[in-house]
């Protein structure tokens, strides 16, 4: 075993030696390799009495017979492996390869010049193998001619010749593939040549006359056999060529009064419909015995499969989608089953019944109906589902229809909050409005130079993937990519950068795959996006109270959400992302829909600016909280009023809110003193999470998770937001408990995994721009509603002329219980210390957070030190223990005093 892998590590040293050789050695190597091919070309070819080369040439002779020219041919190719520098050439295997074909070559000239009944002594003598393969040809020829027989042993000599080929580095399989492409263009262009010229090769090909009698019959039986075929249904198409006939040869018919402009339109549907035979000219044809040209379905249309339309252009492909949308849209489809219907065919249909009075031209020459075309924004943003066979099969499943169809129409609205008769709620015209939000700026030639651009750049790089198809939406175009056989998506997602140098694209995303297809997804951002406005969107929300707007996915279409079913949510983003524009939409959403009987909030904002124009709201349990100790009172309210309401509904056997509601609205619960209300939805909304965690990390925490784990059934729901979504701050007890999440873009792929436990959001464009999670699902590309300060306004001034705050004051003064430990029971905080603030200035003054500093400093004991830095680390003065090395300190002499003011107020109030 030992003696084996030294071997095979000299073998491999030694093909290192040969790989790894300097530059000079290898040409002098090739040079010496090239001049022996040429004295022995010289030494066969040019008659000479020296001794030497006389020799070498009988030498020659002897041993490869007439075949040892080949031998010259040979070392040529091998001294070109010395001169090229790509590694994909070996010396090894370029050699090993051009023997195997020179031994073939030998024994197979052997073979052919064996005659029937040859002897041994025969084949092998000197007089007759020089003249064959020499005596190396001879030898194998014999052997080969014994045992297996001539024909045998020349096909196998065939394929021990391909096989040295391949082992040389010949594309083998890429030569076939080239070979069918070819005969493939070939058969086509054949095929296009019969369609344009049919007589030449039904007519004149038999040696008969256009103009003779057999022939005139012969295409009145053929025009007689095409009127008589049934029309047959394939996809989006309703109509054979003979049905679309008639409108065309109106066309036709009136061409003559068309203006310059129109000259070539007109002169490409007199081309289309030259050889087109109508039932109503067959007819005429018949009786008049002269019937117009009608080419019958070639040999080579049998032969070429309908799938070789994908090695089109995509110009040819844009091309015949724009032609195709043209003849559906003035084809009538009531007729098609309904199964058969397309969801394009089925709103094109409902359009033209809805307006055809209005839209229907009458043409008093053929009696034919000619209904307005798709709008070229619909078209653009449909699947295109004639590109390929299996997009085809995929897009009336997946994002067929575009957004702009769709949901043009908006529904009905109903909204929670209209059978209140006390409280009337804001009306949607309050709010802007952008009727091509759901569509793409970008016209349809701009995405198909796009998907060309895409396509050709995937080439560049070694990549066999075809791009099938596109969605296109008001911020993204999302391409889907058709993985080439044995490539991983990896080698996809790791030229995300060269995709957008190419593209010149700000950021480009690459995600796999799309749900429901096996398609690769590429988001290239559009050169113009499209605003989405929450009166856009809001419309579509008609569930319960808590559904709210989130904003328009990739494809256009609007994103509702329901926070009673998340039931919480983080949204975390950097500055500028548009997070609190996100937050302001959903707060409108919930104002434009709900009355104060029906959702309370709670507002956090430490930054004390983002919330303050909703003071004053009849909504709010709480003013606006800004101080980060009354925000860990009011969430602690929060846990209380959560375990009251689980009490009562334990009492009273109800699951959950909804459940408890409906036995109130029934009167269960009322007795002759009292009527019991309904319970109100909560929803607790914290704007900046760091905050808060840095001056009441521990208090914050303990009270989110809770929240997080058991307020579902009883309506509280949690929206909290952070710009700096870092472990310290969205810790795993929070991530673990909240799985709907919300991220806008961030700074680094770190971050994004914080978030959404995976990279991604570091490559969104900001201002709305979002990767939304919902309930622990693929995360989803949507643009975020827009919310201006003047449609807050006008809406919160609306509903506080209707009603007056109703605030509970003892919820900032709530008692904040003890922490949990690591354990998780419960443990009493004593009083602080006396000396807690004179050594929490010794600390930030020294900026070292070591108790032997405060023991020698405040001269007490290192019990006593201990437990004052512990209070220290409570109050998020210093940080944990750090082993052997003091604490880290979390404040400076500002924050410190800034503390100290805030803890005071606590304690006051």
């Amino acid at each position: 075993m030992a003696q084996a892998q030294g071997r095979k590590l000299k073998r491999t040293k030694h093909t290192q030696q040969i790989t790894q050789l300097s530059a000079p050695v290898r040409d002098i190597v090739g040079i010496l390799i090239a001049t022996v091919a040429t004295v022995i070309l010289f030494s066969l070819f040019i008659g000479t009495q020296a001794l030497i080369t006389k020799g070498f040439k009988d030498a020659l002779e002897f041993c490869f017979g007439v075949c040892a020219q080949l031998l010259a041919y040979a070392l040529y190719v091998l001294s070109f492996t010395f001169f090229t520098n790509n590694q994909r050439i070996r010396f090894s295997r370029v050699s090993c390869g051009l023997l195997l074909i020179f031994l073939s070559l030998l024994a197979s000239v052997t073979l052919i010049c064996i005659e029937p009944y040859a002897t041994r002594d025969f084949i092998l003598s000197s007089e007759v193998f020089v003249h064959q393969g020499g005596i190396c040809g001879a030898g194998i020829g014999w052997i080969l001619y014994e045992y297996l027989g001539k024909v045998v042993g020349l096909a196998l000599m065939c394929s021990t010749t391909l096989i040295g080929a391949v082992i040389c580095g010949l594309p083998l399989s890429a030569l076939l593939n080239t070979l069918v492409a070819s005969l493939h263009d070939f058969c086509e262009h054949v095929f296009q040549i019969m369609q344009r010229h049919p007589s030449v090769f039904e007519d004149n090909h038999f040696g008969m006359s256009a103009d003779s009698p057999h022939v005139a019959s012969s295409r009145a039986q053929r025009s007689q056999d095409v009127d008589e075929m049934k029309t047959t249904f394939l996809g989006a198409r309703k109509t054979t060529v003979l049905e679309r006939a008639p409108r065309v040869a109106s066309a036709v018919t009136t061409s003559d009064t068309k203006s310059p402009a129109e000259e070539p339109q007109a002169r490409k549907t007199e081309l289309l419909t030259r050889n087109v035979i109508t039932p109503a000219a067959s007819h005429a044809s018949h009786d008049e015995h002269t019937v117009a040209d009608t080419p019958k379905p070639s040999f080579f249309s049998k032969l070429i499969p309908f799938h070789a339309q994908g090695d089109k252009t995509l110009e040819q492909k844009s091309a015949e989608r724009v032609q195709h949308d043209k003849e559906t849209a003035d084809t009538p489809t009531d007729d098609i089953p309904e199964f058969l219907r397309t969801p394009h065919m089925a709103s094109s249909a409902q359009d033209s019944h809805a307006h055809t009075s209005k839209k229907v031209v009458k043409n008093v020459h053929d009696d034919t109906c000619e209904t307005s075309p798709v709008s070229k924004s619909s078209r653009g943003m449909s699947a295109p589902a004639s590109r390929t066979t299996k997009s085809a099969a995929t897009s009336q499943t997946h994002d067929a229809t575009p957004a702009s169809v769709v949901h043009t129409k908006q529904p009905a609205v109903t909204r929670p909050g209209d059978s209140d008769s006390d409280y009337k709620l804001p009306s949607l015209s309050m709010l802007n409005s952008n009727p091509k939000s759901a569509q793409s700026a970008s016209s349809t030639q701009d995405l198909e130079n796009t998907m060309e651009r895409l396509q050709g750049t995937l080439l560049e790089f070694g990549l066999h993937s075809t791009v099938v198809d596109y969605v296109s939406g008001p911020l993204v175009t999302t391409f889907r990519v058709e993985m080439g056989e044995g490539e991983r998506v990896n080698k996809i997602r790791n030229l995300e950068d060269d995709i957008a140098l190419t593209l010149a694209a700000e950021k480009v995303r690459i995600f796999a795959p799309i749900p429901g297809t096996s398609y690769v997804g590429i988001e290239i951002p559009n050169a113009v996006r499209q605003n989405v406005c929450l009166g856009d969107v809001l419309p579509f929300a008609t569930g319960g109270p808590l559904q709210v707007a989130v904003g328009r996915d990739s494809s256009g279409k609007p994103v509702i959400t329901d926070i009673s079913k998340m039931p919480h949510m983080l949204v975390a983003g950097t500055t500028g992302s548009g997070k609190s524009v996100m937050i302001n939409s959903m707060i409108m959403s919930l104002l434009m829909r709900t009355t104060p009987k029906q959702v309370r909030l709670i507002m956090v904002d430490p930054k004390r600016v983002e919330f303050s124009a909703y003071n004053g709201l009849p909504h709010l349990y709480v003013p606006v909280v800004t101080e980060p100790r009354q925000a860990a009172s009011a969430l602690q309210w929060a846990v209380s009023e959560m375990e009251r309401r689980l009490k009562l509904f334990e009492r009273a056997g109800a699951r959950n809110i909804l459940s408890y509601n409906k036995m109130v609205k029934q009167g269960k619960f009322d007795d002759e003193e009292k009527t019991v209300d309904p319970l109100p939805y909560l929803v607790v909304i914290i704007d900046e999470l760091s905050d808060l965690m840095m001056v009441a990390g521990k208090d914050v925490e303990a009270s989110i998770v809770r929240i997080a784990q058991l307020a579902r059934a009883a309506g509280i729901h949690l929206v909290v937001a952070t710009q700096r979504p870092s472990a310290n701050v969205v810790t795993g007890l929070i991530k673990s408990n909240i799985d709907s999440r919300v991220a806008l873009k961030v700074s680094s792929g770190i971050d994004s995994r914080v978030i959404l436990d995976e990279t991604g959001a570091e490559r969104l464009l900001g201002n709305g721009d979002m990767l939304f999670k919902d309930r622990g699902l693929e995360p989803k590309r949507v643009l975020g509603c827009y919310t201006s300060d003047a449609e807050i306004n006008s809406v919160v001034d609306f509903i506080r002329a209707q009603a007056e705050p109703d605030y509970h004051e003892e919820i900032l003064s709530q008692v904040i219980p003890s922490q949990l430990n690591a354990s998780g029971s419960g443990q009493d905080r004593s009083d602080d210390d006396p000396l807690i603030w004179e050594a929490a200035q010794i600390v930030v003054d020294s900026q070292q957070g070591a108790t032997s500093n405060l023991q020698r400093r405040l001269s007490v004991g290192y019990a006593r030190a201990g437990r004052i830095m512990d209070m220290l680390e409570a109050k998020g003065i210093v940080g944990p223990p750090n082993g052997s090395k003091p604490r880290d300190v979390l404040m400076n002499k500002d924050q410190l005093e800034e503390f100290k003011t805030q803890e005071a107020a606590y304690k006051e109030v």
